[in-house]
């Protein structure tokens, strides 16, 4: 049984990286820090791991440092391998967000073989998540989102499969991942774990290392950045403009472009997995749509922000495409991973 469930994660893994890699070189290759597009974000995070000194103090980039330092780490390879400084910083970031997207393929795919769908269905899902707009564009460019993404993920997997332990220890590192994964680490508590003291002191563990890793990165910089409460402020006055450019077409594709036909497939998996009961979509993976949507219009990122709600769409969108293959051959439309 060892020998068979590692081979399915190696399996699971090769697959991932083979398809994150197939749908992002593309986009890696082309990329320009000269023409960054969507991904303008990178500009501050090529500044950060690079070390200059005109990094951005106003924002929040500079607090996000825990891809743009790993890209640093691997900076001396890269610039060997490149030559082309540009080349050499883009694929530092590339080489960190591919393995961090990766990660998350193998979490995503142990999350939705816990919750109860088979092998393929399960790796149907890494494909579409591989294969997202948001997915390629956080991976092939430099940015600090794959790692926000992986954190989301991580907490929903430790938390459906009861992995405690593992949860309360990788807590405070989680939090450093980005500062919107704040609200995911309260998700837990709508299970069992409300009631957990390890976990109440781990929360407070995360948002207190959260605080020190600000205060830390300020005092490297000299500067003092926007707290919080300083970003939820200014968002709040642009919350209403988001919601107002919902109603319009562009707003519209925004909020849907990073899951394209995924939110139609998802809906209608909601619908049938009430009608049917095909399978029970925990209620800390359901609340990641509200959590992510609200940010997204506290943002005005409506794209890349309730991206973040990626674990529950895919798993809907897969009870539409195990309903409708069901009975076409032999497994394809199976639900259950012990089918």
């Amino acid at each position: 049984m060892r020998t068979s469930t590692a081979c399915r994660y190696a399996l699971v893994t090769a697959m991932s990286l083979a398809m994150l890699y197939g749908s992002t070189y593309e986009t890696f290759k082309n990329f320009r820090l000269a023409d960054p597009g969507a991904a303008t974000d990178a500009l501050e995070y090529v500044k950060i791991a690079r070390g200059e000194p005109d990094v951005d103090l106003t924002g929040p980039h500079f607090h996000r440092w825990v891809t743009p330092a790993a890209a640093r780490l691997i900076q001396p390879v890269s610039d060997r391998l490149a030559g082309d400084p540009e080349l050499a910083a883009k694929l530092s970031f590339y080489a960190v967000n591919l393995a961090i997207s990766t990660v998350t393929g193998l979490v995503l795919f142990a999350l939705l073989q816990g919750v109860g769908f088979s092998t393929v269905l399960s790796l149907l899902g890494v494909a579409a998540f591989a294969t997202s707009r948001v997915t390629v564009l956080v991976t092939a460019t430099p940015m600090a989102d794959a790692v926000y993404f992986c954190a989301v993920v991580a907490v929903l997997y430790l938390t459906v499969a009861r992995k405690t332990a593992a949860l309360v220890l990788l807590l405070p590192i989680l939090a450093l991942s980005k500062e919107t994964i704040l609200p995911f680490l309260l998700l837990p508590l709508l299970t069992d774990l409300r009631r957990s003291r390890a976990y109440g002191a781990a929360l407070a563990g995360a948002v207190l290392t959260f605080i020190i890793s600000g205060r830390v990165v300020d005092a490297l910089y000299g500067a003092h950045g926007p707290s919080l409460v300083d970003n939820l402020s200014e968002h709040l006055e642009q919350t209403l403009l988001s919601l107002q450019s919902l109603i319009t077409p562009g707003g519209i594709h925004d909020l849907v472009s990073g899951f394209s036909l995924l939110i139609p497939l998802a809906a209608v998996g909601a619908w049938l997995n009430a009608r049917h009961q095909y399978v029970t979509i925990p209620p800390v993976v359901v609340a990641t749509i509200p959590v992510a949507a609200a940010l997204a219009v506290l943002s005005g990122n409506l794209g890349r922000m309730v991206f973040a709600a990626f674990p529950a769409v895919i798993a809907y969108a897969l009870i539409t495409v195990a309903h409708i293959g069901r009975g076409t051959g032999p497994g394809t439309g199976e639900l259950s991973s012990t089918s």
